[in-house]
């Protein structure tokens, strides 16, 4: 933290210049003859030279001039340099950031009780004294209302600083979140696709050495629509998909095309109005059925899938179900586990929920996000 009290080039000058001023106006005093005041005079002279000379952040030693400079209140009645020095050591203190409040306060105090003995001393009447304690009080008040600007500027600048701090996390997150998304999407439509592909050529291979070439020739056209598919899908994810509007029934309906070209069955049942008003939704529910054939295609080959659709109020309920099977396909042990992860991060974004899991001989992927 950069304390705004820290004196500038200026500062010194207007020290050194108020070095100066005091030193011609008590070097030159007629009461130079009582020892007490040259000693007074001499403290002052001495806390002058360290106000000028003294660095920024040597706290203690500024507690020490302010200390000596205050000592002149005793002999102010006797030399207008001591009391210019008493004054300046009360605004200093109560101005300083680098000093309690309480310790300004408390060298005020030491101000006035030096000034009421000087005005002893010297005779003084009430008049003057009262006169010399409206300065005091006048500039204590001047000095106060400095350090209150102090701290208030000091108070934006850590404001401004946080707010910064803030805006820097807030994109840093947003960029994050960003990345996640397309790294999600990325996912999907990499694992679907290739996954797709690898059963067709997998399929195309065993007709090949069966000798079925018309077969393996379809499969292989097969595989290229499902390529140029997933190369389509993977633009629209580099895109971000903001320019575009996502149509839920359409997409479900090349999903359901893709995988019973892939050699899957789907049954399609549709029992409501699938379409929703926020778009990530539509993205994130498109894309969970998309990781759900995935699996399905992967974890049980050849099994027939049923893929619902239902209104549950103001939600829209996803169930894609299909038989258990111990018969594992080449795709089984691919993967990494974050399919579900990130189908359940990516519904979660949008007030979603996804649960995976085995109902009765079933292995069912329930979702449910709202229409709104």
């Amino acid at each position: 933290m950069t304390d705004s009290s820290i004196p500038t080039l200026l500062n010194r000058l207007l020290r050194l210049i108020g070095f100066f001023v005091v030193l011609a106006t008590t070097a030159g005093t007629a009461n130079f003859h009582r020892p007490w005041v040259l000693a007074v005079s001499v403290v002052i002279w001495v806390g002058w030279a360290i106000f000028v000379l003294c660095p920024p952040d040597a706290v203690g030693l500024e507690r020490i001039y302010l200390c000596a400079m205050a000592i002149g209140s005793v002999a102010a009645a006797q030399e207008t340099g001591a009391t210019i020095s008493a004054l300046v050591a009360v605004v200093a203190a109560l101005s300083q950031l680098r000093q309690p409040r309480m310790f300004g306060w408390l060298l005020t105090l030491a101000v006035i009780l030096g000034l009421c003995v000087s005005a002893a001393i010297a005779g003084t009447s009430v008049t003057g004294l009262l006169g010399l304690l409206a300065g005091v009080a006048v500039l204590a008040l001047m000095g106060w209302s400095r350090r209150q600007a102090r701290i208030s500027a000091e108070q934006n600048r850590l404001l401004v600083e946080q707010n910064r701090v803030i805006r820097t996390e807030r994109d840093r997150a947003a960029a994050l979140a960003e990345r996640g998304r397309i790294a999600r999407d990325m996912h999907d439509v990499l694992a679907h696709t290739l996954g797709g592909l690898v059963m067709q050529l997998d399929a195309a291979d065993a007709l090949l050495e069966a000798g079925e070439v018309d077969r393996a020739a379809e499969r292989v056209r097969a595989s290229h629509r499902l390529a140029v598919s997933g190369l389509e899908d993977a633009r629209r994810v580099v895109g971000t998909l903001r320019s575009e509007v996502f149509d839920l029934p359409t997409e479900l309906r090349r999903l359901a095309e893709e995988h019973r070209g892939a050699g899957g069955q789907l049954l399609l049942q549709v029992e409501t109005d699938p379409r929703l008003t926020n778009e990530q939704a539509t993205i994130a529910v498109a894309r969970a059925i998309q990781e759900s054939l995935t699996n399905a295609r992967k974890h049980a080959p050849g099994q027939p899938v049923t893929l619902a659709l239902r209104g549950a109020g103001e939600e829209l309920e996803v169930l894609v179900s299909n038989p258990m099977t111990t018969r594992l396909g080449s795709l089984a042990a691919s993967g990494v586990g974050a399919g579900l992860l990130g189908m359940r991060e990516r519904l979660a974004a949008v007030a979603g929920t996804a649960e995976a899991g085995r109902e009765g001989d079933q292995w069912t992927v329930r979702i449910r996000v709202p229409r709104r």
